[in-house]
C-alpha cells in the first residue's frame, strides 16, 4: 500500500514543483535590474569586439564569440524575467 502512495505522490509532487518554477515571475527590482542590463549589454558587447579587432587582440575571435552569447543570454532572461517567453511555446 505504501508502495503504491509513493509511486503516485512523488510524481505529482514533482510535477507540482515544476508547475511552480514554469509559473514564477521575478521581483520588479529583478526585473527591472535585468532590463537595465539588457538596455545597456548590446552597445558595451560592440564596443568590446570593435576594440578587440582594432588592437589585434590573439584571442579576438572567440571573446568576440563569447561577447555576443552573452548578450543572447542576458536577452532571454530579460524576456524571462518580463514574461515573454515566446520561444518554445513557453
Amino acid at each position: 500500500m505504501l508502495k503504491k502512495t509513493l509511486e503516485w505522490t512523488i510524481p505529482l509532487v514533482l510535477a507540482g514543483i515544476m508547475t511552480g518554477c514554469a509559473t514564477y515571475r521575478p521581483p520588479a527590482q529583478i526585473q527591472s535590474a535585468v532590463a537595465t542590463v539588457n538596455r545597456h549589454t548590446p552597445e558595451y558587447v560592440t564596443e568590446a569586439n570593435k576594440a578587440l579587432l582594432e588592437v589585434g587582440h590573439p584571442d579576438a575571435e572567440r571573446l568576440t564569440g563569447v561577447g555576443l552569447r552573452l548578450q543572447t543570454a542576458v536577452d532571454a532572461l530579460d524576456q524571462w524575467a518580463n514574461g515573454s517567453n515566446q520561444e518554445a511555446g513557453q
